[in-house]
């Protein structure tokens, strides 16, 4: 019998200690065993600390724990695309997109990223404050629709439409796929926008797969075995599971390279070498060694709080045994944390990456991407564009975060930054 952790309240269970603080309750959950039972009211669910469980269930019984109910809905809105997609479509169609994924495919996209990145930056005045949240939200949507939609006027239209509507649009995917059946149904100005939003967004892909321009990542997908309809669908899981991760992502590193005058330091000198004869570009883009530790001390320490599974029948993982029904949950965030993974685990520590045999011995811990049958088909692209985008800015601009009480993440799944004023240095202004 798995047990059930400790500090439950008759009826309420452990709802008060979640309220309380959930990044804080998944990471003590550790010391109760490598898997335990938390009551939400009468709900109990299976809650993985053990990285190897979380493995098991991922690779091993992919098929039996699945994309909980929540995906099921979102799939009502976004389409059979791989952001939703479960069993054998997606397996089918993870198989179908793969190749325009591979790492060496990667580096035809590095110029396209740090144009946008360039881009982005030329408008800032040195000495102004920047919000690097909204900046980044910015530069993330256009960066997104030109590596999908392409680089010439054909696609602006597309991409304005990405920049217009995708934020609204995932907001509200969201949120109707929490509501009841009969709430969505109901002819409220929140389900008219997001009805119009939507069309919007969809028409805009549909008339770029129309038109056929075969430049970015549409025209990748055009060329393969499939209709329309779910090139479309790929597209916009595309756009939903590029956008938010990407986004704070970049907002995290800029605001920890900002707040430690060590790491600036070391990455600045790192930039200057590595880019002295020119930009960032697919050829040196691999010899960036310490940046690409600060992105990945990153997305260890701003990892997702929880991520949900559903057991479609009764099954077995490592010896513990998970009625069908059960919603199985793990933490990135807890995971992320487990000291004797992870010295000083609270720590924002790049240099641990760098030690001989570090990035073998934390494989089975360090799963920013997932693992199985659901990892991120888009990792190689994610990393490029992080790491393109910060060597970019940082060979000019250093984001001196604003007097002030720190910023802490927002509550939700994904810990999104708040409020994150900064003012913009041009390089080799300081005397």
């Amino acid at each position: 019998m798995v047990p059930i952790a400790p500090g439950a309240i008759p009826l309420l269970g452990h709802t008060p200690a979640l309220l309380r603080g959930r990044w804080d309750f998944v990471s003590a959950l550790r010391v109760h065993g490598p898997i335990v039972r938390v009551r939400i009211g009468p709900k109990e669910l299976y809650v993985l600390n053990d990285p190897a469980l979380v493995r098991s269930v991922l690779v091993e019984h992919a098929d039996t724990v699945e994309r909980d109910g929540f995906f099921k809905q979102a799939r009502l809105h976004i389409g059979d695309g791989l952001a939703a997609s479960d069993g054998p479509l997606h397996r089918a169609q993870r198989r179908t997109l793969q190749p325009a994924f591979q790492r060496s495919r990667i580096g035809g996209y590095v110029d396209v990223i740090r144009r946008q990145a360039d881009e982005a930056s030329a408008g800032w005045l040195p000495g102004s404050t920047l919000a690097l949240d909204r900046e980044m939200t910015e530069l993330g949507l256009g960066t997104l629709g030109r590596l999908i939609f392409g680089e010439d006027p054909a696609a602006d239209a597309a991409v304005a439409e990405v920049r217009r509507s995708l934020p609204v649009f995932i907001q509200e995917v969201f949120t109707r796929t929490l509501m009841p059946e009969w709430a969505r149904r109901m002819p409220t100005p929140g389900n008219r926008r997001f009805a119009e939003t939507g069309r919007r967004l969809r028409d805009a892909i549909a008339l770029a797969v129309e038109a056929g321009s075969g430049a970015g990542l549409l025209g990748e997908f055009a060329r393969m075995e499939m209709s329309p309809e779910l090139v479309r669908d790929e597209v916009v899981s595309l756009l939903i599971a590029g956008n938010d991760n990407t986004n704070a992502t970049l907002s995290w590193v800029f605001h920890e390279i900002g707040r430690d005058e060590d790491v600036r330091k070391r990455l600045h000198a790192e930039l200057d070498e590595v880019l002295a004869g020119g930009p960032v570009d697919a050829d040196n883009l691999g010899a960036l060694g310490y940046t690409r530790c600060v992105v990945d001390e990153t997305l260890r320490l701003y990892a997702p709080w929880l991520v949900v599974r559903r057991a479609n029948r009764d099954v077995d993982v490592m010896g513990h045994h998970i009625p069908a029904g059960s919603d199985v949950l793990y933490s990135h965030h807890a995971l992320h944390r487990d000291p004797e993974v992870f010295p000083e685990p609270e720590r924002f520590d790049p240099d641990r990456w760098l030690e001989p045999g570090y990035r073998g011995q934390v494989r089975g811990v360090y799963m920013p991407f997932g693992a199985g049958v659901h990892r991120c088909i888009g990792e190689h692209l994610f990393l490029a564009q992080i790491v393109t985008t910060v060597a970019t800015i940082c060979a000019r601009w250093e984001l001196e975060p604003a007097p002030g009480k720190p910023s802490r993440p927002r509550t939700s799944a994904l810990p999104r930054p708040g409020h994150l004023p900064v003012t913009a240095i041009r390089r080799g202004s300081r005397r």
